[in-house]
């Protein structure tokens, strides 16, 4: 599976770097900053899931490769906002792009560090609105490729109503959660938070694929909604592995801070369970190790011993498996092939990845 998401990650590389829409951004480090996450790196899964979901259902995988561009770019301005909001320094091992134009902005406008700060982060929020419009042109030229173009219009919209609003109003959820302290947070909200964030747009991705695959562009359809019910599982356990990571994975494999979630006092479903099963003590020992503004190898430790001691650990990787489970059983549904074998693999590489 691994290979041939390689082979997903070499095809959409060329056609994301190929597509001429940002040639005519300016200035020129807008453009690179419009560029940089899209053109660089990502693992290139919701690609995958579209082009994959329209091969299961015996369509033109050819067709549907500028949809698959499309929801990798819209996903790239995603974290591009959302390394704003959470002041995140690092992605993909390499600096973020509002810390990127920020140092621009002090090395070429001699900017002072407010200053810069400020121009990094004004510049990245329209680098992720020009990319957000960069997916929409990139998925128009389906139409192009032999998408009908009914199919192509309808596909636009549910972009619009599926993933952009429901996306937003996910992160805007994860934004407020903060403020109001993990206290006032059940886990229920929590996961509805995850499917908004992570797994509408995972679910746009297989029901796209079915779309193009099938050439209908009626959602309701039983293969599209099935298809979609397997994103929206493996989306979910896709982002519990992505917190459980955030504590237990390794730096140099993961990308970026280990610890963030703790210090943003993000309420995980991780740290509500572990709340909800230690003791007094132990409550105390983990409040204090919530929101500082860094953390040393031996405070992850403890907040590690204290998840795991208490069984949210591995009630958070249980339920993952559970979510994973439920997605391997909607695709046996369908008839062997070799995208089936592929999402089953890619499925469960959702609950097992390391990075």
């Amino acid at each position: 599976m691994l290979n041939e998401l390689s082979n997903v990650a070499a095809l959409i590389d060329a056609e994301i770097e190929n597509d001429d829409f940002p040639s005519a951004v300016k200035p020129e480090y807008l453009r690179l900053a419009v560029r940089d996450y899209p053109c660089h790196g990502g693992k290139r899964l919701r690609p995958a899931l579209l082009l994959w979901s329209c091969g299961l259902v015996d369509g033109e995988i050819d067709h549907a490769i500028p949809a698959a561009a499309a929801v990798e770019i819209y996903h790239n301005w995603t974290l591009v906002h959302d390394d704003i909001i959470d002041n995140d320094s690092v992605r993909r091992g390499a600096p973020t792009t509002h810390i990127q134009v920020a140092d621009y902005a002090a090395k070429h406008f001699s900017a002072g560090t407010a200053a810069a700060d400020k121009f990094g982060r004004d510049f990245a929020i329209l680098a992720g609105d020009i990319q957000q419009g960069w997916a929409v042109n990139m998925l128009l030229k389906s139409a192009e490729r032999g998408v009908p173009a009914p199919v192509t219009v309808a596909l636009c919209r549910r972009m619009q109503e599926l993933v952009n609003r429901e996306l937003i109003s996910g992160e805007a959820l994860d934004v407020e959660f903060p403020l109001r302290g993990w206290r006032n947070i059940g886990p229920d909200e929590v996961m509805r938070m995850l499917y908004l964030k992570t797994g509408a747009l995972l679910r746009f991705c297989t029901e796209a694929g079915a779309a193009i695959g099938t050439g209908s562009h009626d959602f309701s359809e039983p293969v599209i909604t099935s298809l979609g019910e397997f994103a929206s599982s493996a989306g979910i356990a896709f982002q519990l592995r992505d917190d459980w990571l955030g504590i237990f994975g390794d730096f140099d494999k993961f990308g970026k801070s280990i610890g963030a979630d703790l210090a943003s006092t993000k309420p995980t479903i991780l740290l509500l369970k572990t709340f909800e099963l230690i003791g007094e003590s132990d409550r105390k020992k983990l409040e204090s190790l919530i929101g500082l503004p860094e953390y040393t190898i031996e405070q992850i430790e403890t907040v590690r011993k204290l998840m795991r001691d208490s069984g949210a650990e591995k009630y958070v990787l249980d339920k993952s498996a559970e979510l994973s489970a439920k997605g391997r059983s909607i695709l046996m549904c369908f008839e062997d092939n070799r995208y089936r074998q592929l999402l089953l693999e890619l499925n469960d590489y959702l609950v097992s990845r390391d990075k």
